[in-house]
């Protein structure tokens, strides 16, 4: 005979797990499929900013966080082009620090764990092969669990199995607006690093490269690049030769490494796929990247698995009770929102991957409010605390471009923050900037359909194959 629950969450990573402590603690029967066992490492950059600190410290998961060893941050040494910002990051009332990194082994431990404490059953070594419907409904699932394969009824399918999703490729979810990779990116963890007085979350852009550095748990130091593609053969060819060449370029970041051992290879991507998929339909939801993946750069996929998971939880719960037409309305209002919450920094996460320098407007605009003692709003966007357009406002966009028209040509190397070499070069970096961001509100209005998922977005078996020799 069929099990039954109220909520079946199909992943028990940082979307699924905490939505189902969170739907667990008001009542809610929750089953939760997750077809690993952990603790087991995923393809994740693994770092998270003040608002998901926030929400894991309201979950009671402050002291298990510290207990990893992994730092609090909140100190930052950035760099975009000529532009150096060293300052303290910024936090709100609330906040138990600005940045942190963990591994995913442990993370996603903590999490379900955290899950099962809160009363969801989470079964792991689980994975689910086909959906159940009903009346046009999706009503449970086929898992295959043991070498047996039963069906798990409930209300409600939660697709919370990353951008690699089963249930949105079952549900027949369909992708759009999306964005190719612009750069490749690898990450290698150090032991043995000389860092400074007190954790600082170290962030450069320069020219070609963009090198972060942070430490984590287990005493280790992550390193991450973003090489660009025409790198890829060099990658490929000798990975953690061209991985420390690429670091020891940020000066500051090559004196911490000087005597360090690096643990393990490099390990990373060569390419992803940005994107957006129907977030949901009749008896089934997508949250966290199952649902919307974008560009690492910014670091923001578990902060919004995060954020996603904490009002998919609110508009669930009371709706269970109600009526089919009640929680397909909540659900597709929880749709909209997420759509509304997260397109501006969809493209921005997309922007800060883009090859080259960076765009001497934008440069020339952190400048100014650096001067202004604001460049804190800097690291508000970043940390999705105020959207894209609070910010880049048109007149700060044109008090950066009359600054730097009236600053003249060669008074800065492109990109550094004096301009590009000439008038008419600024004018058509302004030009294509404006353009561009058209072309993105017109595609949030309408947005573009893909005609088939990508081809790396089945390459998850073969990642993780790779990802468990490389890990340490």
């Amino acid at each position: 005979m069929p099990e039954h629950c109220d909520v079946i969450v199909v992943g028990a990573r940082c979307a699924g797990s905490p939505l189902a402590a969170l739907l667990a603690e008001r009542g809610v029967s929750v089953t939760v499929l997750e077809r690993a066992s952990f603790p087991r490492e995923t393809l994740s950059s693994h770092l998270f900013e003040a608002d998901g600190l926030a929400f894991l410290a309201r979950l009671g998961l402050l002291e298990r966080l510290r207990a990893t060893g992994a730092p609090l941050i909140a100190h930052t040494d950035t760099r975009v082009e000529d532009l150096e910002l060293r300052m303290p990051l910024p936090q709100r009332p609330g906040d138990v620090g600005a940045v942190i990194s963990i591994r995913r082994g442990p993370l996603d431990q903590i999490l379900a764990e955290r899950a099962a404490q809160a009363g969801a059953q989470v079964r792991m070594g689980a994975r689910v092969t086909g959906l159940l419907r009903e009346r046009g409904r999706v009503a449970g699932v086929r898992v295959l669990e043991d070498g047996a394969e039963r069906e798990l009824r409930a209300r409600l399918v939660v697709g919370a199995d990353g951008r690699n999703s089963t249930v949105a490729r079952l549900a027949g979810a369909r992708a759009y607006n999306l964005t190719p990779s612009q750069r490749l990116l690898f990450w290698a963890y150090y032991e043995g690093v000389r860092e400074g007085p007190q954790p600082t979350f170290l962030s450069h852009r320069f020219g070609e490269r963009f090198i972060l550095g942070v430490p984590t748990d287990g005493g280790l130091y992550q390193v991450l690049v973003w090489p660009e593609h025409h790198e890829r053969a060099r990658f490929q060819a000798d990975r953690d030769g061209a991985f420390l060449e690429h670091a020891r370029a940020c000066e500051p970041l090559a004196e911490m490494l000087a005597g360090a051992t690096q643990v393990g290879r490099a390990i990373g991507a060569f390419s992803w796929t940005g994107f957006f998929r129907e977030a949901c339909g009749p008896g089934w939801v997508l949250c966290g990247d199952a649902g919307h993946f974008k560009s690492p750069g910014p670091g923001r996929g578990i902060g919004d698995a995060f954020m996603q998971a904490e009002r998919l939880a609110d508009a669930i719960a009371p709706a269970l009770g109600g009526p089919e037409a009640q929680l397909d309305g909540a659900l597709r209002d929880w749709g909209r929102w997420r759509e509304r919450e997260f397109a501006e920094h969809y493209w921005l996460a997309y922007d800060l991957e883009e090859p080259g320098a960076a765009p001497a407007v934008l440069v020339e605009l952190l400048r100014r409010l650096d001067a202004q003692g604001r460049a804190g709003l800097f690291f508000e966007l970043l940390y999705h605390r105020i959207r894209p357009a609070q910010l880049l406002t048109p007149p700060r966009l044109a008090g950066a471009t009359a600054r730097l028209l009236a600053r003249g040509p060669g008074a800065a190397p492109a990109g550094a923050g004096g301009g590009p070499a000439s008038r008419g070069a600024l004018l058509a970096e302004i030009a294509r900037l404006g353009a561009r961001d058209l072309r993105r509100r017109l595609q949030n209005r309408h947005p573009v359909y893909a005609a088939e998922e990508q081809p790396d977005e089945r390459a998850a078996p073969a990642e993780e194959q790779q990802l468990e020799q490389a890990l340490p």
